[in-house]
């Protein structure tokens, strides 16, 4: 053994476990984000509708800029997108991870910009979101 070189009594087969094991657990996470990206993007298609439906649901002086069928509109598709973006990382895509990734952020972004029509919603569309982009990017090493 050479001067500084660590001995490490584990064997190979110990090794060979815990890496089965991390990866057994980033597959959990994997399908708990696949599971919240899902929910994120079934509320965000439930906003999107309710707000090109039923605008008494809402106060719209309380968004940002624009009128709520314009959100409504950007809420639906983006929501839709994180839909088929939860399929595809289900798949284990790495396609779908990106798409994950990217629509969870602009998922943030639009529900924190709409805030203030409808407070509650938003913050729950905004957690859900958060934990998605956690998930993927804490856990997401083994997609190919």
């Amino acid at each position: 053994m050479e001067a500084g070189a660590h001995f490490h009594p584990e064997s190979a087969e110990e090794r060979r476990a815990e890496r089965a094991e991390r990866a057994r657990a980033d597959a959990r996470w994997l399908s708990f984000a696949c599971a919240y990206l899902l929910v994120a993007g079934g509320m965000s298609v439930i906003w999107g509708i309710v707000a090109l439906a039923n605008k008494s649901a809402f106060a719209e002086k309380g968004l940002v800029w624009s009128k709520l069928s314009t959100w409504g509109t950007l809420v639906l598709i983006v929501g839709a997108l994180e839909v088929i973006a939860a399929i595809l990382l289900y798949g284990r895509r790495f396609a779908g991870q990106w798409l994950a990734g990217i629509l969870a952020l602009a998922a943030v972004f639009v529900h924190f910009l709409a805030l203030g029509a409808y407070p509650v919603w938003s913050v729950m569309a905004i957690a859900a979101n958060g934990l998605v982009l956690w998930a993927i990017t804490a856990h997401g090493e083994d997609i190919e």
